[in-house]
């Protein structure tokens, strides 16, 4: 079967971004994807969530092109996140988070602003049609667009092989967040620095302090950030608004603890392979993350629950059937 699948960029290196880069190295059996480059290409700064000039001007782009360039897609076609194609082939449309969790946590703009409704309504002519079936990867956010009148939503998980983290005398905790706030690197810090001195704290991504004993490094590309995250012994993921979080995913995939907030997907996502604290709960995100570095035991057994969780849930053979299941329904085959 061939399926045409449209690629994204990310804003950090320009790399297709995280959750179709797994799609394509995971395919469904029998499945081949033509790859298609979203048609509206630039720079990685213009990817950004936050409303910028960059970033009007891409979706002024978006919304000339996409619509003339669906012309062009005549067989099942499948496409990530937001964007205006109008589908005129079976077409399914996966999408990490309802719209108003982007609004509220991305964009800081209210669920009942008049740009939301546009968004919204604009989105339900799109994607509410009989060949069109959407996919997300938690019930919350299946709740959540089903909520918002969306029709057809089915979850099925991105997914993820398994991997080992490195094993030495160092104890390290880590933090990887690009935004500073949403991704609470301000209570990151603030943990690091009540830790003990003999713990390594490693804090990628940027921020506007630099906190004695805290060894920080600039955003990078993935597979040089999943080298690093292998050396973590404790993620902590103080999160405030999320519509995923492929960190705690790619962290929990080798066996590392995560330390995470009660937020969004967040409970779902870590399940029992973790730590749950409230958001902003700077108390908890420190107890926490002491007791999984004074207890080795404890954290490998941790470790060991969210690899399992990752194996069960996210196994390339099984969501390959899942999708797969989706695309013979659209396309009849």
């Amino acid at each position: 079967m061939l399926v045409n699948i449209i690629v994204s960029r990310n804003r950090i290196s320009g790399e297709v971004r995280t959750g179709i880069r797994l799609r394509l190295e995971n395919p469904p059996p029998g499945v081949n994807y033509r790859v298609i480059e979203d048609p509206v290409g630039l720079s990685p700064t213009h990817n950004d969530f936050y409303i910028t000039s960059d970033t009007t001007f891409k979706w002024f782009l978006k919304t000339i092109v996409e619509p003339i360039y669906s012309l062009k897609l005549r067989k099942l076609t499948h496409a990530f996140f937001l964007n205006l194609y109008i589908p005129h082939s079976p077409w399914v449309q996966e999408i990490d988070q309802p719209i108003f969790n982007l609004f509220e946590k991305y964009l800081n703009k209210p669920r009942n602003g008049a740009f939301y409704r546009l968004a919204v309504g604009t989105f339900k002519r799109l994607f509410n049609r009989d060949n069109v079936i959407m996919i997300t990867w938690t019930r919350w956010s299946k709740e959540g667009l089903e909520e918002e009148g969306f029709r057809d939503v089915r979850v099925v998980p991105p997914p993820m092989r398994t991997s080992f983290r490195k094993i030495d005398n160092e104890v390290t905790v880590g933090f990887i967040g690009v935004e500073y706030h949403r991704k609470g690197g301000d209570i990151a810090e603030d943990v690091m620095a009540k830790l003990p001195r003999w713990v390594r704290k490693v804090y990628v991504g940027k921020s506007p302090r630099r906190v004695d004993g805290i060894t920080y490094y600039n955003p990078m590309r993935r597979d040089d950030l999943l080298k690093l995250m292998a050396e973590f012994d404790v993620l902590l993921f103080p999160t405030r608004g999320e519509a995923y979080g492929f960190t705690v995913l790619e962290a929990m995939s080798m066996g590392i603890p995560v330390v995470a907030s009660n937020v969004d997907s967040m409970p779902e996502v870590v399940s029992d392979g973790g730590i749950i604290c409230d958001v902003d709960d700077i108390r908890c995100f420190l107890d926490s993350v002491k007791e999984l570095v004074n207890s080795p035991e404890y954290a490998m057994e941790l470790g060991a629950r969210a690899k399992a969780i990752v194996t069960q849930r996210h196994s390339p053979s099984i969501v390959g059937k899942e999708l797969l299941a989706i695309y013979r329904e659209l396309s009849d085959e």
